[in-house]
């Protein structure tokens, strides 16, 4: 099928992530990843825009947060983009660590990593790259 690309930019409102959860949901059925699968993605995609909604654009409905959904034969690729600050992967706390166990935030980005084959933090963290293959892929290839 060669590669499609999905576009979606949303406000940066909190009531914007169902709209996130709708599409996402719609693309993985659409290129037949396994349940187990997508329900990976699923949370880490909610993850990430509710990040760059809340954390990134602090919810300034003048900020917009942009994803854009790249859908191969053999894997999806997601790139999140916010017009926030951005921040310093390093900084956020470790949630596995025992003082943050009880702490609200700071799983996002922790689930995001285990969910996905591979995210990469660009631009000061103002972009996200994140991959999943449909097949568990060889180490070797995800470099």
């Amino acid at each position: 099928m060669g590669e499609q690309v999905i576009t979606l930019s949303l406000p940066s409102s909190m009531q914007h992530v169902s709209l996130l959860d709708v599409v996402i949901t719609e693309i993985l059925r659409e290129m037949n990843f396994a349940e187990e699968l997508q329900m990976q993605v699923n949370l880490a995609v909610i993850e990430a825009g509710t990040n760059a909604i809340k954390h990134g654009n602090k919810e300034d409905l003048g900020k917009r947060a942009d994803f854009q959904f790249i859908l191969s034969e053999e894997k999806l690729t997601i790139i999140i983009q916010d017009q926030g600050p951005g921040f310093t992967r390093e900084d956020v706390a470790d949630p596995l660590d025992p003082a943050n166990l009880l702490k609200s935030s700071g799983r996002g980005i922790f689930l995001m990593e285990e969910c996905m084959d591979s995210v990469d933090f660009e631009a000061k963290g103002t972009i996200i790259k994140m991959v999943k293959y449909k097949e568990t892929p060889d180490p070797e290839e995800i470099r």
